[in-house]
């Protein structure tokens, strides 16, 4: 009896199919719908209109625009009214009056008008590259969470195709027992076989289900692209237009604007200038006479108590040139952990789609020497678990040379 299985269905197990309309072991099953039309730009489009630091974007850009605004202020402050009445009722009671009206306003001191610009200018831009280094950080984190999702995809149909083998196997053993051509011992051997193949297929399942979950938690959405494959980025490096980095840097050149302006605003203490006017008499028998009034303060002195507040600003100027330190550093490891791992993953995959030509060919050998009793079935299933391995190592490999290559783009700031 000749076996009717195995050789051309393992060997076609790296096109794994997707669990999408197979017969599930386990009940629980989450729907996700793979998109021909969609693209990888339109996952990562959609995903961060919905990104929960959408609010947090949206409060820098109103923060942007109120500094703006007063920037855009001629006054350096709140207006106010100036209003007092003096007499002499309660001492002399000679019938002294004086009325003093004013409308005061804070001036700005000299170039603290343009520094607070430069601020509101710097925390525009702020704004503006946050929203690019976040799309680009979504991007990541969709490109991170498909490409798992397609590891888990294509291991569940490996898992099921070898089940399906196994579970060929064990019914030709069967009927060989039947006809007495092999031991109940064999057929005793195949079922247990056929079970560990059952609960690796039940372990698939639940990673996929689990997968496409955290796709769909990740997204929000209940459709994914089919197609995501990407061509490695020319760029060699990343360099201050990253979107990371150049986050980074904007955050310090607020953080400078920051300092300039705190040094200029002596802890808000604003020149200001009254006009007004001076109504009084001498007594009740004297007309009111009316002048005018205009004074000037300036604040004068008070670094010691101004020095601790702009050293204050300095602290997260520095924390921010920190900050951009400790980027540039993770953006350097990061690079060289992706270089790195797509050169050894295809190399890997040259190895394995090596192995895997062997694992056909012995595949072949150990079928037809098991069919004419050459080799025990313990021995078939030795080489056949071997032959396995080694095509479930090629199909993921080639999938983790696809994984890298989206790494690579990611970290050297490609953004989809």
């Amino acid at each position: 009896m000749r076996l009717r299985y195995g050789l051309a269905g393992l060997l076609c197990l790296c096109a794994a199919t997707s669990a999408q309309g197979q017969n599930l072991v386990v009940e629980h099953y989450d729907e996700l719908r793979f998109d021909e039309r969609m693209t990888l730009k339109q996952a990562v489009e959609a995903t961060f209109e919905k990104y929960p630091q959408q609010t947090l974007l949206s409060a820098f850009e109103e923060e942007a625009r109120a500094l703006e605004q007063r920037g855009a202020s001629w006054i350096a402050g709140y207006p106010m009214i100036y209003l007092q009445w003096i007499d002499d009722a309660l001492i002399d009671n000679k019938g002294t009056q004086d009325l003093q009206t004013g409308y005061q306003v804070p001036l700005w001191m000299w170039d603290q008008r343009k520094a607070g610009q430069r601020v509101a200018d710097e925390a525009k831009k702020s704004a503006e590259t946050y929203a690019r280094a976040l799309r680009h950080e979504v991007a990541g984190l969709v490109r991170e969470s498909l490409w798992n999702l397609r590891l888990m995809e294509n291991r569940y149909g490996l898992a099921r195709q070898i089940y399906e083998v196994a579970e060929q196997l064990t019914d030709v053993v069967r009927r060989r027992v039947e006809l007495g051509d092999l031991a109940r011992a064999d057929l005793l051997l195949a079922e247990s076989d056929q079970l560990e193949k059952k609960t690796a297929l039940v372990q698939a399942e639940a990673e996929v289900m689990h997968a496409r979950k955290a796709y769909q938690n990740l997204t929000r959405l209940s459709r994914a692209p089919k197609t995501f494959d990407e061509a490695q980025s020319p760029l060699r490096g990343f360099d201050e237009s990253h979107p990371a980095l150049a986050a980074a840097n904007a955050l310090v050149e607020r953080a400078q604007a920051e300092v300039e302006f705190t040094r200029l605003s002596k802890q808000g203490n604003q020149p200001t200038l009254l006009l007004g006017t001076d109504t009084s008499r001498g007594s009740p028998r004297d007309n009111f006479s009316t002048g005018n009034n205009i004074v000037l303060q300036i604040p004068l002195g008070g670094d010691a108590w101004h020095a601790p507040v702009v050293a204050q600003a300095n602290v997260f100027l520095s924390e921010r040139l920190t900050q951009r330190e400790i980027l540039w550093r993770q953006l350097e490891k990061a690079l060289h952990e992706a270089e790195h791992t797509l050169e050894v993953d295809r190399t890997a995959l040259e190895i394995a789609e090596r192995r895997k030509e062997i694992a056909g060919t012995q595949l072949k050998m150990s079928r037809l020497a098991f069919e004419t009793g050459e080799i025990a079935l313990i021995d078939y299933l030795k080489i056949q678990a071997g032959a396995q391995a080694a095509i479930r190592e090629a199909a993921q490999r080639a999938i983790l040379v696809q994984k890298d290559t989206a790494t690579y783009n990611q970290v050297v700031g490609v953004t989809p």
